[in-house]
């Protein structure tokens, strides 16, 4: 006989390296898709509107800036609803 010895892994635990993988990924697939929030969740977080605080500061005459300058903001809402 011959004593030879393979440095080369035999097919078995090839394949149970393979199959630990894959059950590793469908594991943390899963957990994943359940720690996911639902569609209504998700339709009731994007429909929120967001809070805005507004302080009023006294200003003195003699502080306010020569210049005056009107910002107007412009913006659209996509008509997109999650039914």
């Amino acid at each position: 006989m011959s004593q030879y010895k393979s440095e080369v892994p035999s097919s078995d635990s090839v394949a149970s390296f393979v199959t630990l993988l894959v059950c590793a990924w469908f594991t943390a697939m899963s957990g994943a898709i359940l720690a996911e929030p639902t569609v209504e969740n998700q339709a009731r977080a994007a429909s929120r509107t967001p809070v805005v605080t507004v302080r009023q500061v006294a200003v003195l005459q003699e502080q306010q800036p020569a210049v005056r300058e009107t910002v107007t903001v412009v913006a659209s809402r996509n008509g997109q609803r999650v039914s």
